[in-house]
């Protein structure tokens, strides 16, 4: 995950706003606009359309990388406090991962933002477990900037719909950044327990309310 933060600043952005929702592309012309990065196996990202509209499908495999955009409208938060997405967990992992542990930091479903930087990071990873407690939070073993909340623990396999405040959690977890993102990433990873996880996402947009 350390790589990935480093080179967030980078990424590109793409989204489409009216007066109450500003959403994320995710046809295939949309798709073309997010930048990955990483070191080692990647995770493969494919773009996909069914019967409910565009999505995204990610496979990690033993591979820890990431998809993003870059934000350019820094205060979108005080416009749309509220981030919505649709995951799906596809495959699980068959055994607790140890995602409290630098050594088991592994998720199916992870939405990242937050502000990227080469140095000082600062970012909420708003993730899917099967193992932790809904609404668990934590510092990432990873990076000191970094911290985990659990949004998410449906193992059904059926797809979750998740509605947060990210206003609120950045001012409560990152208030130094006075509510400003310049990012938006997904992220699956699987290199610490090296299983093969798949999570679909989908229907991703920041609301007024």
């Amino acid at each position: 995950m350390k790589f990935f933060l480093v080179v967030l600043i980078s990424i590109l952005f793409f989204g489409v706003s009216n007066a109450e929702e500003y959403r994320i592309d995710l046809s295939p012309e949309g798709f073309k606009k997010f930048s990955k990065r990483g070191f080692g196996k990647k995770t493969i990202f494919e773009s996909g359309k069914d019967e409910k509209g565009y999505f995204i499908k990610a496979t990690a495999d033993s591979s820890a990388t990431g998809i993003g955009l870059k934000i350019e409208d820094k205060n979108l938060l005080g416009k749309y406090p509220y981030i919505n997405f649709n995951i799906q967990v596809l495959k699980d992992f068959s055994n607790d991962p140890g995602q409290k542990e630098k050594g088991g930091h592994d998720f199916v479903c992870r939405l990242m933002t937050g502000v990227g930087k080469k140095i000082g990071s600062k970012v909420i990873s708003l993730s899917h477990s099967s193992w932790l407690e809904k609404g668990y939070s934590q510092k990432s073993p990873w990076s000191g900037g970094a911290k985990d909340i659990i949004v998410a623990t449906d193992n059904s396999g059926e797809p979750i719909q998740v509605k947060v405040n990210v206003l609120e959690i950045l001012e409560e977890h990152h208030p130094s950044l006075k509510g400003t993102i310049n990012f938006l990433a997904l992220f699956t990873d699987s290199n610490n327990s090296k299983e093969k996880v798949e999570c679909m996402y989908r229907d991703i947009y920041f609301s007024k309310q």
